[in-house]
């Protein structure tokens, strides 16, 4: 049994925070939250010198497997070229893939494993992360090989991993979107088997129709796979609706969503996933505020990818969602831990009681609201199952 002792607060979702108490560790798990002093039978601990514990954070939309970002392009946008100019320029998902289909598959392995430890020193201790740079047979189910192989390494966050197999139509693929279609549907058992949890779509204006989505992610579905979707973020073109629909696990992105997609998500057990760098940079804010007073369950993502997103800092991305999304600092913890376990099914962490995975994360600071003070406030101790990965104290 461990003890960690001297917690300044304690930060759980919907739960009042606490002080004066001890947190207890028995193996991989949580035992007890107890009144500081009274732990027994413990065997180690852990002095926190009166910091802010918080669960570990939970990033629910990242595109982690690359070749390189695309700084050039990132600099056009930032110029002022659109989205939809870019990718007419060559630019954009199509770019990557390209490169990372002629990149050795250790290579990816090995810088995948690189970002994966920045967001564990950071204080993510889970994320969803997506395939979807190589769009076809062989590299998607490689891709998925490769993240489901790294989801062990007790150095590196749990993974959640996502086929995106329809991330975008790829160049052979121009003239016969129908065939491209079908055969993402094909591959959906085989990456099922090679360790995805979940089937994801771009369905949007430039990318996959809502009839075209619905095919892929019934496929998935059949394979057994959860559901998501990037859902209305360049144009409303009825993504989130779908999601509603399918009663997927996410809709992600949802820039150009009003009341009538609001109403849908609030009906079914659709969370809605939030990214805000991207949202930043696409100049449109989703409607945040409407979708936590309607009761839809909203979670958190850096979107971490090689053309608009380059953080792996969660704790940037809650101060960004308090800032610009204009949630509370508790609303923005809370879509940063339980909202992201929910958003991934995962009901084993996300919140700090008995039972669940002692993930946990020591923060550089004595109340919540540093959050909300600091752009990337900085993570002094991360525990990963109860074991200590990184301890900058």
């Amino acid at each position: 049994m461990k003890a960690l002792r001297n917690i300044g607060r304690v930060f759980t979702p919907g739960q009042p925070v606490l002080s004066g108490v001890d947190l207890l560790i028995d193996g991989e798990r949580i035992a007890a939250v107890v009144p500081a002093g009274t732990g027994r039978d413990v065997d180690d601990s852990f002095d926190c010198r009166g910091a802010l514990l918080t669960p570990g954070l939970i990033d629910a939309h990242t595109h982690p497997v690359y070749a390189a970002p695309r700084l050039e392009e990132v600099a056009r946008r930032a110029a002022g070229a659109s989205y939809s100019e870019i990718a007419s320029l060559g630019g954009g998902i199509n770019a990557t893939v390209a490169s990372t289909r002629v990149t050795p598959v250790q290579t990816l392995r090995e810088e995948a494993r690189s970002r994966f430890s920045k967001w564990l020193q950071q204080g993510t201790t889970t994320l969803e992360a997506k395939t979807g740079y190589w769009l076809n047979q062989s590299g998607e189910i490689e891709a998925v090989r490769l993240l489901a192989g790294l989801s062990s390494d007790p150095r590196l966050p749990r993974l959640a991993v996502t086929f995106l197999g329809a991330h975008e139509l790829p160049a052979e693929f121009r003239h016969d979107r129908d065939s491209f279609v079908r055969a993402v549907q094909l591959w959906c058992p085989e990456a099922a088997a090679a360790g995805a949890r979940f089937c994801d779509v771009f369905c949007d204006q430039g990318a996959f129709s809502v009839e075209e989505a619905r095919s892929i992610l019934l496929a998935g579905r059949r394979a057994g796979l959860g559901l998501r979707i990037h859902a209305d973020e360049i144009a409303l073109t009825g993504g989130s609706l779908l999601a509603a629909e399918l009663d997927a696990a996410s809709a992600d992105h949802l820039l150009r969503i009003a009341d009538a997609e609001i109403a849908a998500l609030a009906r079914s057990n659709c969370a809605a996933t939030l990214c805000p760098v991207t949202a930043l940079n696409m100049g449109r804010l989703p409607p945040a505020r409407a979708l936590i007073d309607s009761g839809v369950p909203v979670a958190l993502g850096t979107d971490h990818n090689p053309g608009t997103s380059g953080t792996t800092s969660m704790s940037l991305i809650v101060y960004l969602a308090v800032s610009d999304f204009k949630m509370t600092v508790e609303e923005g913890l809370t879509a940063a831990t339980w909202g992201g376990a929910r958003s991934l099914c995962l009901e084993d962490r996300g919140r700090i009681e008995a039972g669940m995975l002692a993930d946990l994360v020591m923060w550089d600071a004595d109340h919540e609201g540093a959050f909300a003070w600091e752009p990337g406030l900085g993570a002094i101790a991360v525990w990963r199952g109860g074991q200590l990965v990184n301890d900058c104290s």
